[in-house]
């Protein structure tokens, strides 16, 4: 299968390195960088200058100097624990003093290393890489579903500066975001942009988030989207047992951890995940289903074409489909659009199934100058598969679009293909049948 789909690139670990002594944080940022292309590390000479670094982007390690001008080291870490972005998991003290109560303080502000000067540079590179190796154990399977699907999160609030801070936090999970700052608002993006998880703000102007959720649950192409409330007062317990009634999946209150955070947004996209394969299958046996009751029947072949693809483009929410047969000048069209193929078209399609040996999945036609963008200004996404008998001659090609970008996913491709096999046996079935009437069909060698 050939897609065209972008893939997302890996997170990347934030290394925060802080220390006034001139060159010091330079060095070591330039020691923790060398273990990988994955670590980013950042030298920062004041506390100040640490906190502006954090607020355009959280980072997962802060080591910090003790002993500073403008705010300790003490200091700055106090200042991130209720920091929007979220305490940093470790935290590495470097002091070339012996603190009275140094001991205390660690232990209330839950500081994990404190490393005495001098030293070599060599040492922080070997603490980092132990603490990247552990949080590699501890959190896999996340790493995982990020790298192999970018979610898109619809974030719903009146409030830009808001909206940014998250888009920030997802956006390092290796998410994408839309964004919406009313409620009406919301409920398009739902609609047209077809997203994973909704983030939704309570108090909204025109319509709040109780009412939104309300009217998502009710439309069955947007009810199983899970969706977390977001609020900036701690919430009445009346209006929490509102919102579950009405189906909300959780409530986070501002201002909120951003570990937490993104801990319970993956928890409900591993949990839709999971549903969305239920209702995949479901869905795929229900097609397949009715295209083999099609496909077995006594009807013309070219009816029976026409209904197994009615079938397919409804099942899988196509705007339009198509039947592209080299010896006929006409598509079947699943549509009130009719085109006539030009042949230098049809040479192309066929020539693109044949080198990428299976469907094939185009996500903006309009992006990459297709063809297709010349029938319908609408269309965007796009799916094919060659139609092949046994022998593996092709037949004809089965073309399905979408007026959104990126609808079609490879998990359609095993469907698609599933559903051209149904076909290749009609065709073959109706070949056979007219040989034995002798009504000149011509065979399929």
């Amino acid at each position: 299968m050939t897609t065209l789909a972008p893939t997302p690139s890996p997170t990347r670990t934030r290394v925060l390195v802080v220390d006034d002594h001139p060159g010091m944080a330079d060095t070591l940022a330039r020691a923790v960088s060398q273990l990988g292309p994955e670590i980013e590390a950042i030298p920062a000479m004041r506390g100040k200058q640490a906190l502006d670094i954090v607020n355009e982007s959280p980072v997962d390690i802060l080591i910090t100097d003790l002993m500073m001008p403008d705010m300790t080291g003490l200091q700055l870490i106090e200042a991130l624990q209720a920091h929007p972005t979220g305490r940093p998991t470790y935290i590495i003290l470097i002091t070339a003093y012996d603190v009275p109560g140094l001991k205390e303080t660690a232990r209330r502000l839950k500081l994990h290393e404190t490393v005495i000067k001098p030293f070599r540079p060599e040492k922080i590179s070997q603490i980092v890489s132990r603490v990247l190796e552990e949080m590699g154990r501890s959190i896999p399977a996340q790493a995982a579903s990020v790298a192999r699907q970018p979610f898109k999160i619809l974030i719903a609030d009146d409030v830009p500066d808001n909206i940014a801070l998250l888009a920030r936090y997802l956006q390092n999970e290796g998410c994408t975001f839309v964004s919406a700052a009313t409620g009406i608002e919301a409920l398009e993006k739902a609609k047209s942009e077809n997203p994973d998880l909704i983030l939704l703000d309570i108090n909204m102007p025109g319509m709040d988030g109780f009412e939104v959720l309300k009217r998502i649950r009710a439309d069955q192409a947007l009810a199983h989207l899970p969706v977390i409330f977001l609020t900036a007062a701690r919430p009445d317990p009346v209006d929490v047992q509102t919102g579950l009634n009405l189906g909300a999946d959780d409530y986070v209150i501002k201002p909120f951890d951003r570990r937490e955070l993104m801990a319970r947004i993956h928890t409900k996209l591993r949990v839709k995940e999971s549903e969305d394969a239920i209702r995949r299958r479901n869905r795929e046996m229900n097609i397949m289903l009715e295209i083999v009751n099609i496909a077995s029947s006594n009807r013309p072949l070219e009816a029976q074409l026409e209904e197994i693809l009615g079938a397919l483009v409804a099942g899988m929410g196509a705007t339009t489909g198509y039947i592209v047969d080299p010896r006929k000048p006409m598509l079947i069209s699943h549509s009130s659009l009719r085109h006539e193929m030009d042949p230098a078209q049809m040479r192309e399609l066929v020539a693109q199934l044949n080198h990428a040996g299976g469907p094939v999945i185009l996500e903006d036609v309009h992006a990459t100058r297709h063809w297709l963008a010349e029938w319908d200004p609408k269309i965007h996404g796009m799916v094919s598969v060659s139609v092949t008998n046994h022998r593996g001659k092709f037949l004809c090609a089965i073309l399905l679009t979408h007026e959104q970008p990126g609808y079609f996913k490879p998990e359609h491709s095993t469907l698609m293909q599933a559903v051209a096999n149904q076909m290749a046996r009609a065709m073959e079935n109706a070949r056979l049948v007219g040989e034995l009437q002798g009504d000149g069909i011509p065979t399929q060698s």
